[in-house]
C-alpha cells in the first residue's frame, strides 16, 4: 500500500487506458510477488511468487474499475453528477476566489462578463492556459481577443443607449451666432424709434471716479468718459447709438479685466447705461434678452466641456447644479425656460464623446478620466444627466477596466510565480525516474521502459489536453445553464476542502468573529 500511494500509476491506479495499467499492475506485482517469495522462501521460490504477482496484478486494475463504477454510480445517485478533474480545478480556484454568487456578478459584467473576471486565482490559470499550447490555449486568447476587439463599439453603444449620441457642438455654436446676426436687424428697427439720450448723470459719476480714483479703476473710468462723447471733442454725444456702442464696448472691456475695482467701475458704468438705453430705446430689453440668452448658451457649451475636468477651471459639483437651476431661469422677458442646461449637457456629452474617442484603446485610462479619483465627476454626471444614467455610464466604464485588467494578465502581464504555479495545476511534468523504469532496468533495460513510458506519456498528454480544453470553455463561458454548474462545482470545492488555508483561516476568523458577536447579543442570564 505505501508503494501504490508512493506511484499510483506504477501500481495501474492513473488514468491511462486499462491495458496499459493492467500491463504496469502485472509488472510491478511480479516484481514485489517474486522479490518477497524469495525473501521469505529462498530462490527457489521466485518463479512462483512472481506468477502469483503478476497475475493479480493484471487483475487488479479491472477489479478496481468495476468495483470504482459501482461506487461511482451510488455516489451520483445521493451526491450529484461526476466531476472531471477540469472541473475540480475550475471548482478550486473559484472558490479561493470567494466566487460563490458567481451568476449575479456574471450577470452585473453583461453579455462580454467571463467566469476569469471573477478572481486572480481565475485569472492565473486563464494565464496558464494561454501559455500553454493547445486547444484550451486558442480557446482562451481567442475569447480574449474578440472581446478585446469589440471594446471601442461595446462603450460607444453603452454610452450612446444612455445618454444619447454626441451632439456637432460646432453645428450648435454656428446656429447660435446665425442667430445673435439676425437680431441686427431688430436693433436697427428699434433705434429707428429711439430718442435722444441724456448722459450727463452718467458723465459726472464717472469724473468724480475719476477725480477719487486710481490705477486701473480710474484708467477704466477715463476710457469710458471718453466714449460718451462725439468723437473729437468733449461734447457729450446724444445720439443713443453711440450709447448702445459703448455699451458693447464695455462687455469687452470685463471679458478681460481682472482687477476687481476696475471691474466694479465698469459694472456701474454698464448698468447705467443699459437703464438710460431701455428709457430711450423702444424694445431694446426683449432684443437684449434673446441675445444674452444664446450668449449664455454659448458659454454653457464651454462649461459643459469643462464638467469632467479635474484642474482649477473645473467647477464642483455644487457649482454645477447652481449653473443647471439657475441656468433654467429664462432672461428678462423670454418666453419658456432657458436652454443653458441642455447646452450644458451638450457640452459635456460631447467632451465624453472626445475622451471615448481618444482612450479607447486605453480602457484603464477611459475609466479614470471620466469616473474621476473620488466621487466628484459620478456627482457631476449625476447632475447632467441624472443618477440612473450615471450609474450606468459609470458602470459601463467599471466593466471594461475589469475585462482590460483581465486581458493584461491572462495574455501580457508575465505574472511568473503565479502562472508557474497554475501550470504545474494544469500540466505537470515529470520530476525523475518512475519505479517502473527502475524495475525494468533490472531485466529489459531502458528501451523496454521507454516504450511503455511513450505509450503511457501519449495517453496522459491526450488527456491533459482534452482537460484544459474543458478548464478553457468553463472559464471563458457566461452560459446560464453552464454557470449554474460552475456554482455547484464552488460548493462541492468548499465541501470537499479544496480551498486555501489562508482561505480558510478567513473563514474560521469570520466564523469566530461572528459567534463572538452573537454571544454578546445574547440578554444577561
Amino acid at each position: 500500500m505505501p508503494a501504490v500511494l508512493a506511484a499510483p500509476e506504477a501500481f495501474g491506479a492513473g488514468q491511462a487506458p486499462l491495458y496499459i495499467r493492467s500491463l504496469y499492475s502485472a509488472l510491478t506485482g511480479a516484481g514485489i510477488g517474486g522479490a518477497d517469495a524469495g525473501v521469505r522462501n529462498g530462490l527457489e521460490a521466485v518463479p512462483e511468487g512472481a506468477a502469483w504477482g503478476a497475475g493479480l496484478g493484471a487483475l487488479f486494475p479491472g477489479i478496481g474499475q468495476l468495483i470504482g463504477k459501482g461506487v461511482g454510480t451510488v455516489a451520483q445517485r445521493y451526491a450529484g453528477p461526476a466531476v472531471s478533474a477540469a472541473e475540480r480545478m475550475f471548482g478550486r480556484a473559484a472558490a479561493s476566489d470567494a466566487a460563490l454568487d458567481m451568476a449575479p456578478r456574471l450577470k452585473a459584467l453583461g453579455d462580454s462578463g467571463m467566469p476569469m473576471d471573477l478572481g486572480p486565482n481565475l485569472q492565473r490559470q486563464a494565464g496558464a492556459l494561454a501559455a500553454t499550447p493547445g486547444e484550451g490555449q486558442a480557446i482562451v486568447r481567442d475569447a480574449i481577443a474578440a472581446r478585446d476587439a469589440a471594446a471601442n463599439a461595446r462603450i460607444r453603444q453603452g454610452v450612446d443607449s444612455t445618454i444619447g449620441k454626441a451632439p456637432d457642438l460646432a453645428a450648435i455654436q454656428a446656429q447660435n451666432k446665425a442667430n445673435m446676426e439676425a437680431l441686427g436687424p431688430e436693433y436697427t428697427k428699434a433705434f429707428q424709434k429711439a430718442r435722444a439720450v441724456d448722459t450727463a448723470p452718467i458723465a459726472d459719476n464717472l469724473e468724480s471716479q475719476i477725480v477719487n480714483l486710481r490705477g486701473d479703476a480710474q484708467k477704466a473710468a477715463q476710457t469710458v468718459r471718453k466714449m460718451l462723447n462725439v468723437n473729437g471733442t468733449d461734447v457729450l454725444d446724444p445720439h443713443p447709438g453711440t450709447l448702445f456702442q459703448t455699451r458693447q464696448a464695455i462687455d469687452g472691456m470685463l471679458a478681460t479685466e481682472t482687477n476687481p475695482k476696475a471691474i466694479a467701475v465698469l459694472a456701474e458704468a454698464r448698468k447705467a447705461i443699459d437703464n438710460r438705453l431701455a428709457a430711450s430705446v423702444p424694445g431694446i430689453k426683449r432684443i437684449d434678452a434673446r441675445f444674452a440668452e444664446l450668449a449664455r448658451q454659448n458659454e454653457a457649451l464651454q462649461r459643459g466641456q469643462q464638467a469632467l475636468d479635474n484642474g482649477r477651471t473645473a467647477p464642483r459639483p455644487a457649482e454645477l447644479q447652481a449653473d443647471i437651476t439657475n441656468g433654467a431661469v429664462p432672461v428678462a422677458d423670454t418666453m419658456g425656460p432657458s436652454a443653458v442646461p441642455l447646452r450644458l449637457r451638450q457640452g459635456a456629452r460631447a467632451e465624453i464623446d472626445r475622451i471615448v474617442g481618444t482612450n479607447a484603446n486605453d480602457r484603464v485610462a477611459l475609466q479614470r478620466l471620466v469616473k474621476g479619483e473620488g466621487d466628484w465627476n459620478r456627482d457631476r454626471l449625476a447632475s447632467l444627466f441624472g443618477q440612473e444614467k450615471a450609474d450606468r455610464i459609470i458602470g459601463i466604464l467599471d466593466r471594461e477596466r475589469t475585462f482590460a485588467d483581465t486581458s493584461n494578465i491572462v495574455t501580457r502581464n508575465s505574472e511568473t510565480a503565479a502562472r508557474s504555479a497554475a501550470m504545474q495545476d494544469i500540466a505537470p511534468g515529470k520530476t525523475g525516474p518512475g519505479i517502473v523504469r527502475s524495475a525494468l532496468n533490472l531485466r529489459f533495460g531502458d528501451t523496454a521502459a521507454d516504450a511503455v513510458d511513450r505509450v503511457i506519456g501519449g495517453a496522459k498528454s491526450a488527456s491533459q489536453r482534452a482537460s484544459n480544453s474543458e478548464l478553457a470553455r468553463l472559464l471563458t463561458s457566461n452560459d446560464p445553464a453552464m454557470v449554474s454548474r460552475k456554482v455547484l462545482l464552488i460548493q462541492a470545492a468548499q465541501r470537499r476542502g479544496d480551498i486555501s488555508a489562508q482561505r480558510a483561516r478567513e473563514l474560521i476568523q469570520s466564523m469566530a468573529v461572528a459567534a463572538t458577536q452573537q454571544r454578546q447579543a445574547l440578554p444577561p442570564r
